[in-house]
């Protein structure tokens, strides 16, 4: 079977309408034909999968087909939220699955800042890549509306050059009405560990998605309007204020995470010999690369999406 053919398939077996109160549609992009297809899973993948990386990974069994190059154009890439993503506090990353370029297992990276809560508050679940687009596309999502628009003057501009153009060109703000998940010319050039950019900082990296994403010739994807929230009850936001507070006053948040952000890991990580270093071809890295040698360089924290533990340094 085709790609297009399971993906018929696969809708066959999808919803018209939500199967709970707060979940989004899955959004099938046919790059070739620059078209798009969307349903809601069947409630049994999150009772089975439990959502995000488990509904990717049901979404990529039901997909790929065995035998096929990471890089071929039949084979998806996949964004998926959480059930929770950006109904609870810090709930605010996502991952993209597939099958990795660099190594041809599975692929399978997880990220934050404000694509994911963006991609649910857009009515979006998952979003399901597949074909090649010529030339060379950006993806531009605004609730229901999908438009495919012509990228070929981005190409081989980098994460804030990048930004900064599409902003101008599309008269947005990342971070104010802006989610835009990007590639730069590591992505368009196939470097097989290529990330892809979720922000300032923020970014998918593990397994290569760039070069995937670049493989499939699409320069970006935006999310693109102000963001509505998930209608939530009131007993649930409740449940969030308390769950908010547990959050807050544990003692590695106070006085590690919202003062020098993850690299408070770094230390352990070289004690213990778990940080891998130079491609992983080492587990350990220099002394002085612990955050207490960070703070003259460090002006301030920030974080993803309506996350007040605000994890992020953001370093001279």
């Amino acid at each position: 079977m085709s790609i297009r053919e399971k993906v018929t398939s696969l809708l066959g077996r999808m919803h018209d309408v939500p199967q709970y109160p707060t979940q989004g549609k899955v959004l099938f992009v046919d790059l070739a034909a620059r078209s798009t297809q969307s349903a809601y899973l069947d409630k049994s993948v999150f009772l089975h999968f439990l959502g995000g990386r488990g509904a990717n990974m049901y979404l990529l069994y039901n997909l790929m087909t065995d035998g096929l190059e990471p890089l071929d154009p039949a084979i998806p890439l996949i964004f998926g939220t959480g059930v929770m993503t950006g109904c609870i506090p810090s709930a605010s990353r996502g991952n993209v699955t597939g099958l990795s370029p660099e190594s041809d297992a599975i692929l399978d990276s997880n990220a934050g800042d404000y694509f994911p809560i963006y991609m649910r508050y857009h009515g979006y679940d998952h979003i399901v890549l597949y074909g090649r687009a010529e030339p060379l596309a950006l993806l531009h999502i605004d609730n229901e509306k999908v438009t495919f628009h012509d990228a070929t003057a981005y190409a081989g501009l980098d994460n804030i050059d990048l930004t900064a153009a599409v902003e101008r060109d599309f008269n947005c703000k990342e971070r104010k009405d802006l989610a835009f998940a990007r590639i730069t010319r590591a992505g368009e050039n196939l470097v097989l560990n290529a990330g892809i950019m979720g922000g300032p900082k923020a970014i998918w990296a593990r397994g290569g998605p760039g070069a995937k994403l670049g493989s499939m010739r699409l320069k970006g994807i935006m999310i693109h309007g102000k963001a509505k929230p998930v209608p939530i009850s009131s007993a649930f936001k409740q449940k969030n204020r308390e769950i908010g507070d547990k959050i807050m006053n544990t003692s590695v948040i106070k006085n590690a995470l919202k003062t020098v952000g993850t690299p408070f890991l770094y230390k352990a990580s070289r004690t213990l010999g778990a940080m891998g270093t130079k491609n992983n071809q080492e587990t350990t890295w220099v002394d002085s690369l612990d955050a207490d040698n960070f703070d003259p360089y460090r002006p301030g924290m920030d974080g993803c999406y309506r996350c007040a533990v605000n994890c992020r340094p953001m370093n001279d």
